[in-house]
């Protein structure tokens, strides 16, 4: 390498980065409810649950079980994301008559009553949570 060169940074995956990204893409492909997937939507970007679009955004697309895929390298990130979700759901509704239906993300996304602008606003309040709590966006 060259005195003058600058080496790339190698980006980091958080779990703040994969939940803005999926707050991102259920703000562009639509949210859904009780599945991951909206398999009647022909598409390999569908409308997808809370959990669906962490998937997609670790995996780069649909799978039939984002949380059973061990052995994809991206699981790691797919399990961090979701684990720091959970954790945050927890907290926030700790005090609520809700807290048992609403304290983990499946549970959450498929509330009755649920909204999509609900959905995408606690994936970003969850993403700003965690870089407050680490010393930033990464």
């Amino acid at each position: 390498m060259h005195a003058t060169q600058n080496t790339v940074a190698e980006q980091v995956t958080t779990p703040a980065r994969t939940l803005r990204d999926a707050a991102l893409y259920l703000s562009r492909h639509g949210w859904t409810q009780g599945a991951y997937y909206d398999a009647t939507s022909g598409s390999f970007t569908p409308p997808a649950c809370l959990v669906g679009a962490v998937g997609m955004v670790c995996y780069g697309g649909p799978v039939d079980a984002p949380a059973q895929m061990f052995d994809a390298p991206e699981f790691a990130d797919f399990a961090a994301a979701l684990t720091y979700l959970d954790w945050y759901l927890a907290l926030r509704f700790a005090d609520s008559q809700y807290y048992e239906r609403l304290d983990n993300a499946y549970d959450f996304n498929d509330a009755k009553g649920q909204t999509a602008d609900a959905v995408i606003a606690v994936l970003n309040a969850a993403a700003g949570a965690w870089d407050r709590a680490n010393g930033g966006a990464a």
